[in-house]
Parts: structure tokens; C-alpha cells; sequence
């Protein structure tokens, strides 16, 4: 079976009918269906359902997609590379992140290595999936709160923070230096949701550790998500002080959390290989050591 056969398929059960794979794949939903049609008649299989006078992926389909998806993966990444052959970024570092982190500590790392390595380093950053990117080969060092503690990955704790509290500066809040838990009772809360793939999520470990776990009411992905809800006046975010050094926070109020727990921001690479120069002026800036 061809490659762009694969593909239609892929993008036929990820978004559920001919007319979206089309769209998704910027081809006519004529060849998206002709080429549904060959590849059932090469695997012998039903992959095409009418549903409501819709084009839709049978169980069949479902489950091929299903049993296949390591298939689609390396296709996915065959498609990507190609893309950066293309555009001259082959040979580039690879990081992938969290968003929280991405907002933070992060820029200012890549902007110093980049000068460190005098320009040299092209540089791609990846979001989410930190575990599996790495698992995966596909990048070379990664950030999160993690740890991991998985094996054939090594852990490098990087620094700590405590939770500081961002708010509109009309707040009644903002006045005062510090915050409490009992000062945020009967506040909304906005904050990060778990990663889903650390061991031990620090940041949700310092929640949990000083009672806002379950008081927090908006989880968010971003940081400047949740700074943007906080200029709107939606609520209080509860995010890592980290936050500080970047310029998200500009004509907000940032206020200390007593009592706040420490969060921790982590570095992964696979253990094994040693990292290329670049990663490791990348993991020294990311340290505060190339500072």
C-alpha cells in the first residue's frame, strides 16, 4: 500500500468523514474517496460507512487505525522530517516541553545558548507528549515538572520555585504584599491541569501540599492563558514563580504565596548516548549555570 494511501486513511478516522479528511489533507473529497475505495480493495476490508447520508470510518477502519497506529506515528514523523529537510533545519536541536515551563524558563535558555554557540544552533520546540517524544528518539532534551523516574531516561532537576499569585492590579487583593490559602477562599482559581505522564507532577504536588487542589475552578494549559483570565478579572491564577522572568505578567500584580511549597522544573535526555554540544549548553542555560 502507498504512503499517501496510509495518510487518507489516518486522516479519514482522526476527523471522521471524507469531507474532513479532504480539508485536512488539501486534496478534493473525490480523490479522498477513490482512494478509500483501492485501499479496501487491496486490504479486503470495509473502512467506508453511510451514516445519515455521511461517509463515515466503519469499525473496521476504527480498529485498523487502531492496531496501525505505530505505523502512522513513524509516517507522521517520516512527513515532518521531509518539512525540515526542506526548509534547512535537519541538523537542529530538539526540545520538548510543557507549557508552563515554555513561557518561562525556557526562552531565556535558548536565547543564551544561541549566543553561547554564536547563532549556530536551529532549534525546534516541540509542546506536550514530553515522555513519548523522548521515548520516541524524536527530540534530544526536554522540560517539565516532572520527574519521569522512567527507565532509559535520566532526570536533571534544574531549579526551584515557589507558587506566587497573579492577579488584575485592580483587585482588591493586590494591595496587600502577600497571599494566603485563607486569603483565596471564595476565590476563583485558575491554574495548570496535571501533565498526565510525570511520575511526580511538582507543580500539583505543591498544590496538593498546601490545600488548593480541589479549590482550583479553571485548569488551563498556558501561562498566558492563565494571566490573560487574570487581566479579564476572571479570577486569581496560582501558577510557579517562574513566571516572574518573563513578560507575561506586565501590568499585573504578582503576589508571594506564604507558606508556598517548592516547585520543581526538570531537564530529560535519554541516558545512554552523551548529549551534542548544543543540548548541553541548552541544559547549562536551563540551569542558571550558562547565565
Amino acid at each position: 500500500m502507498r504512503l499517501g494511501a496510509l495518510q487518507v486513511i489516518h486522516a479519514f478516522v482522526r476527523l471522521g468523514g471524507t469531507g474532513e479528511a479532504a480539508q485536512g489533507l488539501g486534496v478534493s473529497q473525490s480523490a479522498v474517496i477513490k482512494s478509500l475505495r483501492l485501499a479496501e480493495q487491496e486490504l479486503d476490508l470495509s473502512l467506508v460507512a453511510i451514516v445519515q447520508g455521511r461517509l463515515t470510518p466503519t469499525p473496521e477502519a476504527l480498529e485498523l487505525t487502531r492496531l496501525a497506529r505505530p505505523a502512522f506515528d513513524v509516517l507522521r514523523r517520516a512527513h515532518h522530517e521531509a518539512d525540515m529537510i526542506r526548509v534547512g533545519m535537519a541538523d537542529r536541536l530538539r526540545i520538548a516541553t510543557v507549557p508552563g515551563l515554555a513561557h518561562s524558563i525556557l526562552p531565556p535558555a535558548i536565547a543564551g545558548a544561541r549566543h553561547a554557540l554564536a547563532d549556530r544552533a536551529a532549534v525546534e520546540v516541540m509542546f506536550d507528549h514530553v515522555r513519548a517524544h523522548l521515548s520516541a528518539n524524536e527530540v534530544d532534551l526536554a522540560i517539565s515538572y516532572g520527574p519521569m523516574a522512567t527507565e532509559g531516561l535520566r532526570d536533571v532537576a534544574l531549579r526551584c520555585s515557589p507558587l506566587v499569585c497573579v492577579l488584575a492590579e485592580g483587585h482588591p487583593l493586590a494591595l496587600r504584599d502577600s497571599l494566603t490559602c485563607d486569603d483565596l477562599a471564595g476565590q476563583r482559581l485558575v491554574s495548570y491541569g496535571p501533565d498526565g505522564f510525570s511520575l511526580a507532577d511538582s507543580f500539583q504536588d505543591a498544590l496538593g501540599r498546601i490545600g488548593l487542589s480541589g479549590r482550583v475552578a479553571i485548569t488551563v494549559r498556558h501561562t498566558d492563558t492563565a494571566c490573560h483570565l487574570a487581566r479579564e478579572g476572571v479570577g486569581i491564577a496560582v501558577v510557579d514563580g517562574f513566571v516572574i522572568s518573563s513578560d507575561l505578567t506586565r501590568g499585573l500584580a504578582v503576589r508571594a504565596l506564604a507558606g508556598s511549597p517548592l516547585v520543581t522544573a526538570f531537564a530529560h535526555h535519554r541516558d545512554g548516548p552523551p548529549l551534542d554540544q548544543a543540548a548541553r549548553v541548552l541544559l547549562e542555560h536551563l540551569a542558571g549555570e550558562g547565565a
